[in-house]
């Protein structure tokens, strides 16, 4: 069964679904609606400043390039150009390196520094941030077409960043392979540390397309075959059909620990699934599929009909590394099961999103008011469900 006709063969079976339990499924969406609505203007509330800034309620109300590019790819996909351009606008006049290191690239961390002061806390970048701010621009110009306010034009700043990401964030091994790194702060001399919650390949085909540049295409090769290493072992240690938060790589198919760095299946790598799920329902990348259905989701599958839950995170070995569950992971499993053509399970997956909602007098949140990561990541479980999240 090609990737194609799965997809379409999960698509009758959602609308089959709906049929079989009457309006059901319909009312479930709409349900979804509104909780994407009030979320995003909760949100927008609590965790987004008048000026733009994106802050960390759990972390000294600090800001995180991550932050920005999340903000803006829900502002994107909730067709919301005002918080969308209101916070391109504080990302372009606080995080941008160009006043820093003369690039297009983002400082990662700003925010109060010991002596009281607010500003950049690290000038250096976080790979995953630059990439998702991109992809924010260029769906953002493709929506709109230019900003709603004087702003550098979305496509121009877009094509910034994607030069740098390639001039900055990339290193070859010594075999060849164009790898994609975790930040401009690493050495392409040294053994390579990876994060493979940063390899997007469903944003590398997007941009291919827009540069024409083939380096792309090659960043999508070795995270795939990155992702195979990692998922077979880790140093000494077999793997379950996990990923590690980080690793090194060691020899052409050999990777390791990576020096003082989680090697869980952890608050990073519980990300892959999402990114990965995208490449398969945007452009039905067999790739993506096949890894998904031999690694991440049966292990997940079979703690779903074990425990009756799927914990937060784990150890590279398939332990449970905390005793609870959290609707980050579930979000990358929607993304997953819809890309595997199993419906059910990503209706599952979203329902126990949903179960983490509370209701507020400014709409509505995730598991806490102050959690800034889990309610970004459910928001984006249920819009990916719910086919709001499109290139």
């Amino acid at each position: 069964m090609t990737v194609k006709t799965s997809l379409l063969v999960g698509a009758l079976l959602v609308a089959l679904l709906g049929c079989a339990g009457g309006n059901s499924e319909r009312e479930f969406r709409h349900r979804l609606d509104g909780i994407l609505r009030d979320s995003w203007e909760f949100y927008k509330i609590h965790f987004i400043t008048p000026e733009g800034r994106v802050k960390r309620p759990e972390n000294q109300h600090d800001t995180v390039s991550e932050g920005q590019a999340y903000a803006m790819l829900r502002a994107g996909w909730s067709n919301d150009q005002a918080a969308f351009d209101r916070v391109y606008d504080w990302t372009e006049k606080n995080l941008s390196q160009k006043n820093l290191k003369g690039r297009n690239l983002l400082a990662w961390h700003w925010g109060q520094d010991d002596q009281g002061q607010w500003g950049v806390l690290d000038a250096n970048s976080a790979t995953d941030a630059n990439l998702d701010y991109a992809l924010a621009l260029i769906l953002a110009h493709r929506r709109w077409g230019r900003p709603s306010v004087p702003l550098p034009g979305y496509l121009d700043t877009a094509k910034g960043v994607l030069r740098d990401i390639l001039a900055y964030e990339t290193c070859r091994d010594p075999w060849g392979r164009l790898w994609l790194t975790p930040g401009d702060w690493i050495d392409c001399r040294d053994a390579l540390v990876l994060n493979p919650s940063y390899f997007s390949p469903a944003w590398y085909q997007l941009f291919y397309d827009l540069t024409q540049d083939r380096r792309w295409l090659e960043l999508a090769e070795s995270a795939y075959a990155g992702l195979e290493i990692m998922s077979q072992a880790l140093g000494e240690e077999p793997g379950v059909g996990l990923v590690p938060d980080w690793c090194q790589l060691k020899h052409k198919q050999h990777c390791i620990p990576a020096p003082e760095r989680s090697s869980d299946f952890g608050w990073d790598a519980i990300r892959v699934p999402w990114r990965l799920g995208l490449a398969a329902l945007w452009q039905q990348d067999r790739r993506a599929q096949d890894f998904l259905v031999k690694t991440i989701l049966p292990f997940c599958r079979g703690q779903w009909q074990t425990e009756g839950k799927v914990y937060a995170i784990y150890t590279y070995g398939g332990q449970p590394a905390v005793p609870y569950d959290s609707p980050v992971l579930y979000a990358g499993l929607v993304a997953a099961a819809l890309a595997a053509g199993d419906p059910a399970l990503a209706r599952q997956m979203t329902e126990k999103i949903v179960s983490f909602y509370q209701v507020d007098r400014d709409g509505g949140y995730f598991n806490r008011p102050d959690d800034y990561y889990g309610n970004n990541w459910a928001w984006f479980g249920l819009a990916t469900y719910r086919g709001l999240v499109v290139p």
